[in-house]
């Protein structure tokens, strides 16, 4: 009896600790970044239009604020002051394109999944039921393919 409580305190404790880290890694991750493309090194940017986000060289045009939510999602936002997040597009179009929309007006709340601080990160749509970040070329797109492909260089 002693050992099968022992157990459930345990899996709980487990299931307490996996409930917090997508939180954790959201609160890790505020602040201003370029966020790289571990395979080109290029920048995500905004670009313009409903099928508009892509990887660029980083330039000041590139620079994303991540903002923690407070529920282990966080906003990542233009740093440049006029409340545009990066978002789905509204158009319905297979992959999944995201691009950049007044902050609240598409689904635009992410996970940032492992430590920006150790290497790269996979960022997914919601809590990944969406899909995750990914590249096809030089556009950005949804994926179900979660593996860590983003660096988040912090700048400041």
């Amino acid at each position: 009896m002693r050992i099968r409580s022992i157990l459930s305190l345990a899996a709980s404790a487990v299931a307490v600790a996996a409930l917090a880290t997508p939180a954790q890694a959201a609160d890790a991750a505020d602040g201003v970044y370029f966020i790289r493309d571990v395979r080109s090194g290029a920048c995500l940017a905004g670009g313009e239009g409903s099928l508009g986000a892509r990887i660029e060289p980083c330039n000041p045009g590139t620079v994303w604020e991540v903002r923690n939510q407070g529920d282990g999602l966080a906003q990542i936002v233009q740093a440049r002051g006029e409340n545009r997040c990066l978002a789905l597009s509204p158009i319905r179009i297979y992959p999944p394109a995201v691009w950049v929309d007044e902050c609240g007006r598409q689904p635009d709340r992410w996970t940032v999944q492992g430590e920006a601080s150790q290497g790269p990160v996979a960022i997914a749509l919601g809590r990944g039921e969406l899909g995750h970040l990914t590249t096809e070329g030089h556009r950005v797109i949804l994926s179900p393919d979660g593996s860590p492909r983003w660096i988040l260089e912090r700048l400041g």
